[in-house]
């Protein structure tokens, strides 16, 4: 079965575009109900794709203003390729300012590559792995320690098998410039973003920046 999430924006088109990603969801108050994912598409001709994702966790808030943010201001006369902007990846679990969604109660770093048909995050998950990851070359997923952690603000790449690609992470990695930077093996990598865009062969990017279920200006 295909993934039933539809896009209003066009990926293929030049310029800069603001639109949603819309999940069906049939509940009590809406029989023919959807959820409205914010997006943002910047594109200027060919040339790589980058997609940058914030809330992958819903309670980790410096990525959606981060990324909001950027939405506003990315100027595409200054790009070449794509630029791919979700600044709420898990939208339910944001709304519900909680780590996991609460319709389902899953995780959405747990859960990839995802499924179709599935629940509403195992759908958001499938979406990214089949349509918006294929796009791009390069991945920057921004999380913080939410509720429950708080971190110093670092940037990470995975130890891979492939070194060149490992190498690639870790360029990106510093280009990213946060204050300290990390090289990870994850003990639980089942399911995660991170392990499904690398299995692709993505430049992929991670980050803890802050937490404690606040944020700051800085």
């Amino acid at each position: 079965m295909a993934n039933p999430i539809s896009a209003t924006v066009d990926f293929e088109r030049d310029g800069l575009q603001h639109g949603f990603l819309q999940i069906p969801y049939s509940r009590n108050d809406s029989a023919w109900g959807s959820i409205m994912l914010p997006i943002t598409v910047a594109r200027n001709g060919d040339g790589p794709g980058a997609i940058l994702t914030g809330a992958n966790h819903g309670d980790e808030y410096e990525g959606p203003i981060a990324l909001h943010d950027l939405a506003n201001t990315i100027d595409v006369s200054k790009l070449r390729g794509l630029v791919i902007i979700i600044p709420m990846m898990n939208y339910p679990a944001f709304q519900a300012a909680a780590r996991v969604s609460p319709i389902d109660q899953l995780n959405m770093n747990r859960v990839f590559p995802g499924q179709a048909p599935g629940t509403v995050t195992q759908l958001i998950a499938d979406y990214f792995t089949s349509t918006l990851l294929p796009m791009c070359d390069y991945v920057l997923d921004i999380h913080s320690g939410g509720k429950t952690l708080e971190f110093l603000p670092f940037a990470a790449y995975h130890e891979l098998e492939d070194k060149a690609q490992q190498q690639a992470c870790e360029a990106a990695t510093l280009a990213f410039g946060a204050p300290y930077y990390l090289s990870l093996i994850e003990i639980d990598a089942g399911g995660m973003y991170d392990t499904q865009a690398e299995s692709m062969g993505k430049v992929f990017v991670s980050t803890e920046l802050g937490g404690g279920g606040t944020t700051s200006p800085h």
